[in-house]
């Protein structure tokens, strides 16, 4: 083959790989389900669903809002939807944000915290709570809620952006009885240790977008966080907690979303878009889950 055959079949090749990073992956939103095992989970909020919608960066009304929605009506209501961050992008984003709200059907309501796109953008992060409470989305920013069934209750807590080190866990767990089960709402993973050190249950987060870019062997490229390649996308339980004095090991886990929308590049790679659906159960993590050591992930 001669060699400008050869180039003009790699430019070709180049230009396809490009094209579906650019305009069929990152609107092929995976759905994932995943059983949480956890030793302290209540009786009664066994088989607890839970819909984790993660970095949507809303900017209009397009194909991945549709496609939300779409899947949203498809399903039954689930018993807790959690917003783990960077719900909108733009300021322009909010009205169709509010309109994909229009989709959200549970139980227990939605609960939703700050990522660093709530803090930019034009978006006013003071007026911004007011009219996701109007929509009758609850924005726990270092605060907490109680959600109670069959006379059990759990917590759940979520803090403000740890981006921007505006999360502050003490507060959001402030009058927490230290026997109940503590759900956490966190946008970045970076701030996970200090839920492993107060013995939080369950850690929800995102931020990471999985890398957005994956590749054979390497993996992710950038996940814009502190914890890298360690903690991009998945569920972390049952290590050690290495360091982490007075925490029973195994007691805190961690899922993190690939999420759903773009920033920076809006571009995936073998890392498609993810909506989450989290059913809890009561008991030790599955032996065929993945174990991961959260402490020595943390460096602890």
């Amino acid at each position: 083959m001669k060699p400008r055959t050869i180039a003009a079949a790699l430019l070709a090749g180049a230009g396809g790989l490009l094209a579906y990073a650019t305009a069929v992956e990152p609107n092929r939103i995976r759905i994932v389900h995943r059983d949480i095992f956890l030793p302290r989970l209540p009786a009664a909020f066994e088989g607890y669903t839970i819909y984790q919608i993660g970095d949507l960066h809303t900017s209009s009304w397009g194909i991945r809002e549709r496609a939300v929605a779409q899947i949203l009506g498809s399903l039954p209501p689930a018993d807790l939807i959690a917003l783990t961050g960077d719900m909108v992008h733009t300021r322009g984003g909010i009205a169709p944000f509010l309109k994909l709200a229009e989709s959200f059907r549970s139980t227990d309501g939605a609960y939703a915290v700050f990522g660093n796109s709530e803090h930019k953008n034009g978006v006013d992060p003071n007026a911004f709570p007011l009219v996701l409470e109007q929509q009758g989305i609850t924005c726990l920013l270092n605060r907490g809620a109680v959600v109670e069934r069959g006379g059990d209750r759990i917590a759940v807590v979520g803090v403000d952006d740890p981006v921007n080190e505006k999360d502050d866990l003490d507060a959001a767990l402030a009058g927490v009885p230290p026997e109940r089960f503590v759900l956490c709402l966190m946008h970045s993973p970076d701030s996970v240790a200090s839920a492993v050190v107060r013995g939080v249950d369950l850690v929800l987060s995102g931020h990471t977008h999985g890398g957005q870019i994956r590749l054979p062997i390497k993996g992710p490229l950038f996940t814009h966080t502190h914890v890298g390649k360690r903690m991009s996308s998945g569920h972390y339980h049952r290590g050690r907690l290495r360091g982490v004095v007075g925490i029973r090991p195994g007691r805190t886990q961690l899922y993190v979303t690939r999420g759903i929308g773009v920033s920076g590049l809006a571009i995936r790679f073998l890392c498609p878009p993810e909506f989450t659906i989290l059913t809890l159960r009561n008991g030790l993590p599955a032996s065929r889950a993945p174990r991961v050591d959260l402490g020595a992930a943390l460096g602890l």
